[in-house]
């Protein structure tokens, strides 16, 4: 059997990046390999703190959202926790790793709000993944698939920031030999395809 891998799928806010990372998990299950799924932010202290500012918790005194800087700092915090708590010893256990987000996001969505080689320099020791796989699609898709599933409003869903946090992303992905780009505008089935073969090949 192969070295276990380290998987990580980036996208924007309605991309799918939730719904292929349990269907990505069972597929690498099925195929006799033990499997870790997690996502970011983590279950973690950290990270269960993030999920409460990210659904408008936490807000400062005059009512404004944590602030940017604070944010990205917060991320960062989390996925070194994450990286100590769960994928590094899943990873030293022989176990494959599925991230849903991980430093890509954190390059995409906070450097909306703090300077992007300050919150690359966060991260400037952290493990990269042996692979990451960007869902790509348009943001009025992502907007329209997050309003048919009910979800709640969060920080980062107004439209524009979507669309700069999709060029960002692409941006990013282009300079990643790692990384993958897969049309997340096609139905469920399709990219779920798309995404073993790519995962398959590596194997």
């Amino acid at each position: 059997m192969t070295s276990p891998l380290f998987i990580v799928l980036e996208g924007i806010d309605g991309s799918g990046t939730t719904t292929q990372l349990d269907r990505l998990a069972g597929h690498l299950a099925a195929r006799g390999r033990r499997v870790h799924a997690t996502r970011e932010p983590s279950a973690g202290p950290v990270g269960r703190l993030l999920r409460e500012i990210l659904l408008g918790g936490h807000r400062l005194p005059d009512g404004s959202p944590a602030d940017g800087r604070a944010m990205a700092l917060l991320f960062a915090a989390d996925r070194r926790d994450h990286l100590r708590r769960e994928i590094e010893p899943a990873l030293a256990a022989g176990i494959d790793v599925v991230c849903d987000r991980y430093l890509l996001s954190s390059l995409a969505y906070q450097g909306e709000e703090a300077e992007r080689g300050w919150v690359a320099e966060l991260a400037r020791e952290v493990r990269p993944p042996d692979l990451t796989l960007l869902l790509d699609l348009p943001v009025s898709v992502a907007a329209a698939r997050r309003h048919a599933a009910g979800r709640s409003e969060e920080r980062y869903d107004a439209d524009a920031v979507q669309e700069r946090v999709a060029a960002a992303y692409r941006q990013l992905v282009a300079g990643d030999p790692q990384a993958v780009t897969i049309d997340a505008s096609a139905p469920i089935d399709a990219v779920t395809a798309a995404i073993t073969a790519i995962v398959d090949r590596r194997l």
